[in-house]
């Protein structure tokens, strides 16, 4: 197989086989209406249209999988990857403008889910003795204990997902999906900036 259809082979893979009939149904359905285009414009990069799209989907049905696994703690995807962050960084604090670059968020979603992690106890706010400008949020006790509840409920959802792949093909798909990434990032940059905190 090509580059790309190895990597259509491992984005199918991805799904559940219970619905396995409804993604490929979706497939076909989106198939048929790209071979419509192109039997009125000529010029259509088929397969590319196709990679993206399957991309997409596959990025939407991991988030939700994602988000129901951490439904009974309350919490979502973009807030957990915030509790991470911090949990990971040094004396258990970071800079928005730090967390808005890391999780690729607006400044704007990330002061939502700080209000939010403050209310609940997981996180404290306050400003930073050298630099007024910013704020910092660190992780409380209860939020800790927190993270450190999940990490093994996700762990083990991550070796689920990905449990009927080997190796060579988990570094390819890390290969491939690195090289993407990276072409995405050679293209024109978003509009939103993110400002320091």
């Amino acid at each position: 197989m090509t580059q790309n259809s190895n990597l259509r082979y491992f984005l199918l893979r991805y799904y559940h086989a219970e619905n396995n009939l409804v993604v490929t149904q979706c497939l076909k359905e989106f198939e048929s209406r790209l071979d419509e285009v192109s039997s009125r414009v000529p010029g259509q990069p088929r397969q590319e249209v196709v990679l993206s799209r399957l991309y997409y989907m596959v990025f939407k049905r991991l988030q939700e999988t994602i988000n129901h696994n951490l439904q009974p703690y309350g919490i979502n995807d973009s807030m957990w990857t915030a509790l991470i962050m911090m949990y990971s960084s040094p004396k258990h604090f970071i800079y928005p403008s730090d967390l808005s670059h890391v999780t690729v968020s607006s400044r704007t979603h990330i002061t939502r889910l700080a209000d939010e992690m403050v209310s609940k106890g997981w996180v404290s706010r306050q400003g930073c003795q050298t630099d007024r400008r910013k704020i910092i949020l660190t992780l409380t006790q209860s939020g800790t204990k927190l993270v450190e509840a999940i990490l093994p409920r996700q762990w083990a959802l991550y070796e689920k997902l990905w449990q009927s792949f080997d190796a060579a093909e988990k570094d390819q798909m890390e290969a491939m999906q690195r090289k993407l990434l990276a072409a995405l990032s050679n293209q024109s940059p978003p509009t939103e900036k993110h400002h320091a905190a």
